[in-house]
């Protein structure tokens, strides 16, 4: 049985509707799904095969070597237009058996099928019979080897535009550049050493002898611009006008995505991995020779059959794969890591509204982003997964840039769609799409090696209103490391799309580094990324906040690390914002002001005593200070509890000299870790805080 594990990160509540009354449903008919350029770079659509010799897959090659040689001469004078193997195949060659009289001077006045393409083919077997890689025109051990290349293109080609793929019988290949310009009807010779003085017309190239080339291939490469978003990109049921065949070449231009409502798309990178019997080192095949079934990458199906989902009810919108196969990602010339780091699958969702009319637009499309965290193969301390786990799994969240989920309007008024996450099983008995676990959605699914891992993608239909709210503290601004806390919540109703933050610092502080997580009931992830251009820090969650009542711990608590230089009082105001409607902008900004000649402090300490957790702290001056409070969590950033009924009063308030304080916070839990933090609050009541602190 597969072994299916989930980071949970959010546990989500079906909503009830006020007053119970009931609701229409939408109709949700058949969706699909269609995945966009690994990395977002779009691999370069002229780059292409036009011929090729001899088969491709290891287990079936057919080697273009024998006992004793052939010569094989084109006589149906065209390109293969699909390459396909088998190669050579009676219908385009004829064997006239080792010869090289003519070779070099193709004289052929067929004329269809026009293009650039092999037209003869030389091998002879060595007379010592053995295997060579040598540079030596005299070795009887090596075999002679031949190419040419006819134009029949109409016109001069520039050769610079092409590439001679040479593979071996290990898979493995070498690139060969060729260069000049070839005109109409004319031949160009490549030969290995061997072959030199038996190509008595002419020759244009030499290649390192080697008798075991397999199959040989021209490829047209202007330029030498083909780019990957990963190590050999490919797409099923995406390139092209029908779904993936196993071709090696097929699939290598995935620029046109094939639509399908019924078949799986997928994306797949990599290069085969093998470990050689005795060797504990892993090999790996060419790119262009290694099977699509061997390869890494992600599928989605979408549901095939129409349903009527009631808004905020989670319905099943399709099933997601990762084939976790053991791959490489660098290129082993130049060891440039070329790895998948993440795809957007755009996803097409008909819907009708309540009444059965049509919506604007009538098919919603979501456009998520996969992002793969691919962790070492190797035996050791795991990231993700159970202890034991060799090769370490992997993990493939979701996220969402920028507006992945534009609205639709229906009559009674406006909606979207929001994907909830990631499910492996259902309720009790059931298969994760037949029903809806909501303790066990994730937006993170982790992924074992070796094998096909398969997850639910679950979503609903809700009416984009999300009122968020912000709050912004000082920290240790009498230390050497102030930073501020900004925690942004979300009331609700919906989920808060594309949430982003604004805070422009004063000019006695400069921005130094950021912390961003995301906090829900299950947990406590990085999530979002912060960026700042002069005294201006902009970040972005990156993922949409859920409310308040699908989880009342959700927050989005971003730390910004800064340098404070003098002693003066700062004010600082942070405004958030998102793409999702907002019914109340007046919790959308908090100011924080921070002065730090309130409150010197020497230390703040947390024990353990039999009564409870004794708090204690001492200050070295207490300028224009007030008075404390002391906040308790039970997790460094969930929600906050004042300990003291009543302010703690300054003991030298107003003065340069400092105090000793201690507080008993009494009634802890034995055996749990608690977090707590000291509020200086001054005359003007700005507040410090300080912490946290912890006590087991």
């Amino acid at each position: 049985m597969k072994r299916k594990t989930l980071i949970i990160l959010s546990t989500l509540v079906i909503l009830s509707f006020v007053g119970g009354s009931a609701v229409s449903a939408f109709t949700v008919n058949s969706v699909d799904g269609v995945w966009g350029y690994i990395d977002g770079v779009t691999t370069t659509s002229n780059y292409y095969p036009v011929d090729g010799l001899g088969y491709a897959r290891e287990a079936v090659r057919a080697p273009l070597r024998a006992d004793q040689g052939y010569r094989l001469i084109n006589t149906v004078c065209s390109p293969i237009q699909n390459i396909q193997p088998p190669w050579p195949n009676l219908d385009r060659w004829t064997d006239v058996g080792v010869t090289w009289t003519g070779f070099g001077s193709h004289t052929s006045s067929c004329t269809n099928a026009p293009g650039l393409m092999f037209s003869e083919f030389v091998y002879q077997r060595a007379s010592g019979g053995g295997f060579c890689s040598s540079t030596s025109t005299t070795d009887t051990d090596c075999d002679l080897l031949a190419i040419e290349i006819v134009n029949r293109t109409g016109s001069s080609v520039n050769l610079a535009d092409y590439d001679l793929l040479m593979f071996t019988g290990d898979r493995e290949k070498s690139t060969i550049a060729l260069s000049g310009t070839l005109a109409n009807n004319a031949v160009y010779v490549i030969v290995n050493y061997r072959a030199q003085s038996s190509v008595t017309a002419f020759k244009n190239l030499t290649i390192a002898n080697n008798n075991d080339y397999r199959p040989i291939v021209l490829v047209y490469n202007p330029g030498g611009t083909h780019v990957e978003g990963a190590r050999n990109d490919r797409w099923a049921t995406g390139p092209g006008d029908t779904p993936y065949s196993p071709s090696v070449y097929s699939d290598w231009d995935p620029n046109v995505q094939n639509l399908s409502t019924t078949d799986e798309n997928q994306v797949r990178y990599g290069r085969d991995a093998y470990l050689p019997t005795g060797s504990t080192t892993w090999q790996s095949y060419s790119a262009e020779v290694t099977d699509f079934a061997q390869q890494s990458g992600f599928g989605f199906d979408g549901r095939d059959t129409a349903i009527t989902p009631a808004a905020l009810t989670p319905f099943f919108l399709g099933e997601f794969f990762h084939y976790n196969n053991q791959v490489f990602s660098t290129d082993d010339a130049y060891k440039n890591a070329n790895p998948l780091n993440y795809v957007d699958l755009t996803i097409t969702v008909p819907v009708l509204c309540n009444d059965g009319s049509t919506p604007d637009p009538a098919s919603f499309t979501l456009t998520p982003r996969f992002t793969l965290d691919e962790t070492t193969n190797s035996a050791g301390t795991c990231i993700y997964g159970e202890e034991g786990d060799v090769p370490c799994p992997d993990k493939v969240s979701i996220d969402f840039v920028g507006d992945t989920n534009p609205t639709f309007v229906c009559p009674d008024g406006t909606y979207t769609v929001n994907i909830l996450g990631f499910t492996t099983d259902g309720l009790g008995t059931d298969a994760c799409w037949e029903s809806y676990d909501e303790d066990a959605v994730s937006a993170a699914f982790i992924t074992q090696e070796d094998q096909d891992n398969e997850a639910c993608l679950w979503a609903r239909i809700e009416q984009p209103l999300a009122d968020i709210s912000v709050g912004k503290t000082c920290q240790q601004f009498d230390t050497q490391n102030p930073y501020y806390t900004i925690t942004t919540s979300n009331l609700g109703p919906g989920f808060a799309r594309s949430v982003t933050l604004v805070d422009t610092l004063p000019n006695d502080v400069s921005f130094k580094s950021y912390t961003s997580q995301l906090i829900t009931s299950s947990g406590t992830i990085n999530q979002g990324t912060c960026s700042a251009s002069g005294q201006t820090v902009s970040c972005s969650l990156g993922t949409p906040l859920l409310d308040y009542t699908t989880d009342p711990l959700a927050k989005w608590v971003v730390r910004i690390n800064v340098n404070y230089s003098t002693g003066t009082e700062i004010v600082n105001t942070v405004t958030v914002s998102s793409i999702t409607a907002d019914p109340n902008l007046a919790n959308n900004t908090d100011t924080a002001e921070c002065n730090p000649t309130g409150v010197s402090l020497i230390s703040f300490e947390a024990e353990q005593t039999p009564e409870g957790v004794l708090l204690s702290w001492e200050t070295a001056s207490e300028v224009d200070s007030l008075g404390f409070n002391i906040y308790r969590a039970e997790a460094p950033y969930a929600e906050q509890f004042r300990v003291n009924p009543s302010m703690i009063l300054s003991k030298a308030m107003g003065g340069t000299s400092g105090a000793f304080y201690e507080y008993l916070d009494e009634g802890m839990e034995s055996g749990k870790t608690y977090y707590y933090w000291l509020e200086a609050v001054d005359f003007a009541l700005s507040k410090t805080l300080y912490g946290p602190i912890t006590a087991e």
